[in-house]
């Protein structure tokens, strides 16, 4: 079977404009998240959010959040863009204001001109938060069976307008702000205080292509990808199931397109948004995937530290998980200070944890009942 690897990282996220910038503050155990002007000018009851340094109009910012790591990607890879095709996730269409009046952002626009240079093929992933990582599972899958010898996948969203953050209020999804409260600790997945998701904005790629067209190419290798599965709920529009059966079925099928048991992990990187019925049930999950070993694989979240950018989480779960492949180490969940009594697992807190160099499973999991997982490991021996 054809070994499929990873050749390039793009990232621009609330750290700044590269991959190395968010790892390096993933690592670091801090937070990007700050109070959002635009949020605080409206009066809004949520301020936080994740907001990419990037200075761009407004009405170009989608564009520009997605063609930046893609570029960053392909460039790493040494790869042109029409020697690939592209798998990548938009997410919604969203807002933007020009001279004072709303102007609609089209994701199929967005997505047209960001593939239009790229071969085939050229697909758009819509299934809420877990797009991403199924763009890169589907990515994977092509690549696998020789159905496309390179393809750029990921994802990115721009999601901080007030009308969404009205919206995830409505549902009771996300943070609401609390005086004396700091904008940078508002998302703490699985902590006994978390209240909700922090929304964000940001982008990631991936060059993904055969093992052997990498080498031949001297391209870098950076980590494999070993398995992908994915899964629907059908359960409800806004919650999942509460024992986390969707999750723990789209972890599982990963695992056993892998050929891996729960037991052979070596950390998680997980969805872990800081909902108070998403956290517990994908903690469920976890726990049965792992079996005897649920207290003894390293798990983390990083959306304490960026947010929650919907359509784009699980590409930057990707870039995260591919370093920890590459470093050894796995950074902790940002704001987890005391883990909720159903939320047990053994979460990194406080400083990031070397791990020796084994898979890394990251999972997405979305509105509607949308799952997916990738799994990542170092690799091994080049033949």
């Amino acid at each position: 079977m054809t070994r499929v690897v990873v050749t390039g990282l793009g990232a621009v996220s609330p750290f700044g404009l590269t991959a190395q910038a968010l790892w390096d503050g993933l690592v670091a155990g801090r937070s990007a998240v700050r109070a959002i002007d635009q949020f605080v000018a409206a009066r809004l009851p949520v301020i936080a959010g994740g907001q990419v340094p990037l200075d761009v109009p407004e009405t170009s910012r989608d564009l520009a959040i997605s063609q930046h790591p893609i570029d960053a990607a392909l460039a790493q890879a040494g790869l042109a863009p029409e020697a690939a095709g592209i798998i990548w996730a938009n997410g919604l269409d969203t807002f933007a204001h020009q001279d004072g009046a709303l102007v609609e952002r089209s994701a199929g626009a967005c997505f047209a001109a960001v593939t239009a240079r790229f071969g085939r093929p050229r697909r758009m992933i819509a299934t809420a938060c877990a797009s991403a990582t199924q763009a890169i599972g589907e990515a994977f899958r092509l690549v696998r069976r020789g159905a496309v010898t390179a393809c750029v996948a990921g994802g990115a969203t721009v999601m901080l307008t007030p009308h969404y953050a009205l919206g995830f209020a409505w549902l009771q999804a996300v943070a609401v702000h609390r005086d004396g409260r700091d904008p940078a600790t508002a998302c703490r997945p699985f902590d006994r205080t978390r209240d909700g998701f922090v929304l964000a904005e940001g982008g990631a790629a991936l060059v993904i292509e055969p093992l052997a067209s990498a080498i031949a190419r001297g391209a870098p290798v950076l980590a494999e990808i070993v398995g992908f599965g994915a899964s629907q709920d059908a359960f409800d529009l806004n919650r999942p199931p509460p024992d986390g059966a969707g999750a723990e079925l789209c972890m599982q099928r990963a695992l056993d397109d892998a050929g891996l048991a729960g037991d052979a992990l070596g950390a998680i990187n997980a969805h872990g948004t800081g909902t108070r019925a998403g956290d517990p049930a994908e903690v469920a999950a976890i726990r049965r995937v792992l079996g005897d070993r649920w207290r003894a694989v390293p798990v983390t979240s990083i959306k304490g530290a960026v947010g929650h950018p919907m359509a784009a989480a699980g590409a930057l779960q990707a870039v995260a998980a591919v370093q920890t492949c590459r470093t050894g180490l796995v950074p902790p969940t940002c704001n987890l200070v005391e883990p909720d009594v159903n939320c047990e697992l053994d979460h990194v807190i406080g400083g990031a944890r070397a791990i020796d160099a084994l898979p890394v499973l990251s999972s997405s999991f979305g509105m509607g009942g949308q799952n997916a997982t990738v799994i990542f490991t170092p690799t091994r021996e080049l033949p």
